[in-house]
């Protein structure tokens, strides 16, 4: 299921010594990965909840029932309006973002073509805060693949051999 509207990005400072910045996503749901989950008045909660955790990548906050959904995995994104998701940023040397794995994020008016690398799907990439690049072939050999930029998340997916990248300083 894809989410219909745009979200735009937040970045948010929180006050504690293991948690210097959340990525939040405003009305996304993600689906599936859940580990654990708990009560919280908050999103900031969350946030620490999964900085504090290795496991973590990513948490949605539920403002309704005011709990916390830590996950280890992201199977889709859906719009929900009483939701508010995060990301675990990267430990980078420099780089305040988010990179993940097996990801694909599609975006509103995103600027695609097909390039030999994420490194140069990265690079391509530096006016936007996003970017997804993925292998157009399943056999395993090395071609070009699809890179996207864009600005604005519609929606987040499990994509096998894909990598997306979030960086909010960017833009």
């Amino acid at each position: 299921m894809v989410a219909t509207s745009v979200v735009v990005l937040l970045l948010m400072q929180v006050s504690g010594a293991a948690v210097q910045s959340c990525l939040f996503l405003p009305n996304v749901h993600l689906v599936g990965g859940t580990v654990d989950e708990f009560p919280a008045d908050e999103i900031t909660a969350c946030c620490v909840a999964c900085s504090n955790s290795p496991c973590c990548i990513a948490y949605t906050f539920d403002s309704v029932r005011k709990r916390c959904f830590i996950k280890t995995s992201i199977g889709h994104s859906l719009e929900d309006y009483t939701m508010t998701s995060g990301l675990k940023q990267t430990s980078r040397k420099g780089f305040l973002g988010v990179t993940l794995k097996n990801t694909k994020i599609v975006g509103d008016n995103s600027n695609r073509l097909q390039l030999r690398s994420e490194e140069e799907c990265r690079q391509y990439c530096q006016a936007y805060q996003v970017f997804s690049y993925g292998p157009q072939n399943e056999d395993g050999e090395p071609r070009s693949g699809e890179c996207a930029c864009t600005m604005r998340i519609k929606s987040i997916s499990y994509h096998y051999g894909s990598t997306a990248e979030i960086n909010p300083s960017q833009g």
